[in-house]
C-alpha cells in the first residue's frame, strides 16, 4: 500500500472534485502541493544523442495487456486489471521493470467518475441512427480513468523562402457570338513576380500523444488541454487511476511535431509570398533550441467492439470535452430509405391527379 491513511491505515485515493487524497472509511483528507517548479524543458538534442540523457530516466514497473499490448503503470501491486483500451481482464499480470523517461508534469483529473458516467449516458442516449442494442456493448462499467502519456515540443525556426507572387489583372477581350455579333468580356490574367524573404516562428508546447492505442486525430478531438495547469508530477494524483506508458519514443513524437511545424511554416511563408496567389514556393528551414517535456494528461476511455469493429468514446478528464463514434443501424438506414421512396412516390402520385 503506497498511500496509507494516517487515521485507519486504509488506502487513500485521489478525489478529483477536491483535488486531494481522501479516505473512503474514516474521511481523512490529505492535501497535495501543486507547485510547478519541476516542470522543465529538456534538451531534445541531448536525449537523441547516442548516450541519451540519463538524468531524466527512472526505473518503472510496467504491466502489459496480453491482448492489445498496451502498457500500464499502477501505484501499487495488482492481482488483476482490466485494460482500458480493449477491456481484456488480465489476471495475475506479470510486471517487468524498464527504464523510461520520467514524467515531469501532470494535469490531475478534474472530471470524477460520477460526472464521467453522466456524460457517457447522455452521449449514449443521443442519436437516432445508433443500434438499439448499443448499450449492451458500450457499457458504463467499461469507462476507465487513465493518465495518458504526452510529449510537448518547443523549437525556434528560421526559414528563407523564395517563389512567385501572382497579381491578378483584367483585360478586355473581343469576341464574336454565334450570330456574328461582336461581344466584349473581361478576362483575368496573372502577372508573376519573383519574391523572397525570411520567416521566423517560435513553437511552444506542440502536444503529441505518446501511446499508439489512440490515433493523433483521436487525441486532438478532445483538445484543448489547458497546459497552464500542469503541476509537478506526483504519484499521489494517480491513486485510484491507471497510467498508460508511452510506446511512441521521444524522437518519434518529434517527427510528428516537426510535420506540424512544417505545415505552419509553409502557411506563413505562403502568406508572405502571396499577392493574390503564389506558385513555386521553395522553403529552407533551420531548427534551433528544440526541447521536450514528458507529461501525463487525464482521459476517460470507453472501448467497445460492435460487430467486429472497435470504437472509442473519450472524455477529456480536465475539461469534460467528448469524442465518440457510434455504429449505424443498418435496419434504421433501410427503413429511412424505404420511407423516403414512399414519400417521393406519394408526392408524384398526387401531382398526377
Amino acid at each position: 500500500m503506497l498511500f496509507p491513511c494516517p487515521g485507519c491505515n486504509a488506502q487513500l485515493y485521489f478525489n478529483p472534485g477536491h483535488q486531494q487524497l481522501e479516505c473512503e472509511y474514516c474521511g481523512v483528507k490529505v492535501a497535495i502541493e501543486n507547485g510547478a517548479d519541476r516542470v522543465k524543458e529538456n534538451s531534445l538534442r541531448q536525449q537523441m544523442s547516442e548516450a541519451g540523457d540519463p538524468a531524466v530516466l527512472i526505473e518503472q514497473q510496467v504491466y502489459k495487456c496480453e491482448r492489445c499490448g498496451s502498457q500500464t503503470v499502477f501505484v501499487s501491486d495488482t492481482p488483476t486489471f482490466i485494460c482500458s483500451f480493449c477491456n481484456f481482464e488480465v489476471v495475475n499480470p506479470v510486471a517487468y521493470k524498464t527504464r523510461l523517461i520520467q514524467p515531469s508534469g501532470i494535469i490531475p483529473f478534474a472530471v470524477d467518475q460520477q460526472k464521467s458516467i453522466s456524460i457517457f449516458k447522455a452521449w449514449l442516449g443521443n442519436g437516432w441512427w445508433a443500434p438499439r442494442d448499443l448499450s449492451q456493448f458500450a457499457r458504463q462499467d467499461a469507462l476507465h480513468g487513465i493518465y495518458v502519456p504526452f510529449w510537448t515540443y518547443d523549437a525556434q525556426t528560421y526559414s528563407h523562402w523564395s517563389g512567385y507572387g501572382g497579381r491578378y489583372y483584367y483585360v478586355n477581350v473581343s469576341d464574336t457570338d454565334s450570330n456574328g455579333n461582336r461581344t466584349s468580356r473581361q478576362e483575368r490574367r496573372t502577372e508573376w513576380i519573383y519574391r523572397e524573404g525570411e520567416y521566423q516562428h517560435e513553437f511552444d508546447d506542440i502536444l503529441i500523444g505518446g501511446a499508439t492505442e489512440l490515433t493523433q486525430n483521436e487525441y486532438e478531438s478532445i483538445y484543448p488541454y489547458n497546459l497552464a495547469e500542469v503541476v509537478n508530477f506526483d504519484a499521489r494524483y494517480m491513486s485510484g487511476f491507471k497510467a498508460d506508458v508511452y510506446d511512441i519514443a521521444v524522437h518519434e513524437g518529434y517527427d510528428k511535431a516537426e510535420q506540424f511545424m512544417q505545415q505552419v511554416i509553409h502557411e506563413g511563408c505562403a502568406e508572405q509570398c502571396r499577392i493574390d496567389t503564389y506558385r513555386d514556393l521553395q522553403i529552407n528551414t533551420s531548427y534551433e533550441n528544440q526541447t521536450y517535456k514528458h507529461i501525463l494528461l487525464p482521459l476517460w476511455v470507453c472501448s467497445y467492439v460492435y460487430k467486429t469493429k472497435k470504437y472509442h468514446f473519450l472524455i477529456n478528464g480536465q475539461t469534460g470535452k467528448i469524442y465518440g463514434k457510434k455504429p449505424v443501424s443498418a435496419g434504421k438506414v433501410t427503413l429511412t430509405v424505404i420511407l423516403v421512396i414512399l414519400l417521393i412516390l406519394s408526392v408524384y402520385w398526387l401531382t398526377q391527379q
